[in-house]
C-alpha cells in the first residue's frame, strides 16, 4: 500500500559524468565534454549501482545537482555592499 521511497544521501559526494575519459593521441588519457546522450547512458549504468546518490551532469533531472561556484559568496557579500553604501 504505501511504497518506502529511496533517498538521496547528502553524505555522499555526487558522481560527476559531465566528462569522460579519452586516450589521446600518444596514449595519454584526457577529459573531454561528454553530450547528454551520453550522459543518459552513463547515469542509466551508475543508477543501477548507486540509486541514492546525486550525480553532477547538464540533463536536469530529480538527481542532478550542479557544481557550486566556491567564491560565489563574494559576489553576493559585493551586492549587499553597494546596496548598503547607497
Amino acid at each position: 500500500m504505501f511504497v518506502r521511497k529511496n533517498r538521496l544521501r547528502k553524505d555522499l559526494p555526487a558522481i560527476d559524468i559531465r566528462k569522460k575519459p579519452v586516450r589521446g593521441l600518444f596514449g595519454k588519457t584526457k577529459w573531454v565534454a561528454a553530450s547528454r546522450k551520453e550522459q543518459k547512458k552513463m547515469k542509466a549504468v551508475l543508477m543501477e549501482q548507486y540509486p541514492d546518490r546525486y550525480y553532477m551532469d547538464d540533463l536536469n533531472e530529480w538527481n542532478s545537482t550542479k557544481q557550486t561556484d566556491d567564491l560565489s559568496w563574494i559576489d553576493e557579500l559585493e551586492i549587499l555592499e553597494a546596496m548598503m553604501n547607497d
